[in-house]
């Protein structure tokens, strides 16, 4: 199931959807959540696309898996959101097998490319111990940092989550079921690999091996876009999954007449 926000296109319904919207947005307190899909419903979603390698996407069990050895640099599970920034990234993510080497890796997405799915990425990289920045097929902001927990391990699930803006990159990682680090884990101006403009369109990073020693087999649940940091959270996103809609508010009603 996923959710987003929405509305009819009937515009002689619009001042009534605006009240509606407003008094509805009003109580709750996950307004924010932009997109939320948590996978249970074992289909793949039509608005996914795959690039630059298609890889092997299986979405059973209530997580979506990319399972193929060596798909190819790079493999992303893409949405075109159209997302404005800042916007801020929040998935479970756990690795199910893993080789060393430098192309192995996954994680998060941002600002990816329209035709190849290039972007900025927060990403498990190299060894099950890093965590690191890349702008793809550009560089790496070499920023290797450990995660608070020490190491990555096979089977156990974790939750990422990154913000974007003009004014930089940041990231963490934290073990589900433990509290979120109040610190982001890295940050960064965007100042590697050159710039990237805004496109709206996020992704999930499932590797990019072409072969031994490097393998990244990964699964993602959870997966949420929010306006801001504060709302990304698990308690709001799993709040909102609990209701199964996201409220609209005047602001997407505002940009879409």
């Amino acid at each position: 199931m996923n959710i987003v926000k929405s509305l009819s296109t009937h515009k002689p319904f619009l001042p009534i959807l605006v009240c509606l919207a407003i008094f509805a947005w009003i109580p709750t307190s996950f307004g924010e959540v932009l997109y939320l899909d948590d996978f249970e419903d074992g289909k793949i979603d039509g608005k996914y696309e795959f690039k630059n390698h298609d890889g092997d996407w299986v979405e059973k069990g209530g997580v979506i898996s990319q399972t193929h050895e060596a798909p190819g640099d790079h493999t992303y599970l893409v949405l075109d959101g159209g997302f404005p920034e800042p916007h801020t990234g929040l998935v479970m993510i756990r690795v199910d097998d893993w080789g060393d080497g430098d192309l192995a890796r996954c994680g998060l997405g941002f600002r990816l490319d329209p035709g190849d799915a290039s972007g900025y990425a927060f990403l498990i990289h190299h060894f099950l111990n890093n965590m690191e920045f890349l702008n793809d097929h550009r560089a790496w902001k070499q920023n290797d940092t450990e995660p608070p927990f020490g190491e990555v391990e096979l089977g156990t699930w974790y939750w990422m989550k990154a913000e974007i803006s003009d004014d930089g990159f940041t990231g963490k990682i934290w073990e589900d079921g433990e509290n979120e680090p109040k610190d982001w884990l890295l940050e960064s101006k965007l100042d590697f690999g050159g710039p990237r403009p805004e496109s709206g369109q996020v992704g999930l990073n499932g590797g990019s091996s072409r072969g031994a020693p490097a393998l990244t087999i990964v699964s993602f649940d959870n997966w949420a876009i929010c306006e801001t940091v504060d709302e990304c959270t698990p308690d709001e996103i799993l709040a909102v999954q609990a209701t199964g809609k996201l409220p609209t508010v005047w602001g997407a009603l505002k940009a879409r007449y």
